[in-house]
């Protein structure tokens, strides 16, 4: 059973002018620290953007936003060997998943010439 949808669009001029591919601050509030050293190895912003839209997204599932007591970097997107994006949750994210009773994340990211887009369904 569907228990959430969610979708985000992240701009990277946004991302730019936020200084997320120079600010190691910026990066480790953010993104896990696989994630970032992913990003470091490909150096493509939309690398970071895309994966900021499965996090936004991830909360929309979930209906919640930002709170005190989940971090965005204990929602991690890795890549499958097949390519395919694959959502681990950690710490409170984890928590309130479990809580709803969702055990099952389907995920699709784009992108564009100026942004990232992510699709987002959560099953219990």
């Amino acid at each position: 059973m569907i228990i959430g949808v969610g979708c985000d669009i992240t701009d990277f001029s946004i991302a730019e002018k936020l200084g997320w591919n120079s600010n190691q601050k910026i990066l480790n509030r953010i993104f896990s620290k696989r994630e970032i050293e992913s990003y470091h190895k490909l150096g493509k912003l939309t690398y970071l953007t895309g994966r900021f839209a499965v996090k936004e997204s991830v909360l929309k599932c979930l209906g919640t936003g930002m709170y005190d007591g989940i971090s965005l970097n204990e929602i991690e997107i890795i890549q499958q060997k097949s390519g395919k994006p694959q959502i681990i949750l950690k710490g409170e994210v984890k928590k309130l998943s479990l809580d709803l009773g969702i055990n099952k994340w389907f995920v699709s990211i784009t992108h564009s010439s100026n942004c990232s887009m992510a699709y987002v369904i959560a099953e219990s």
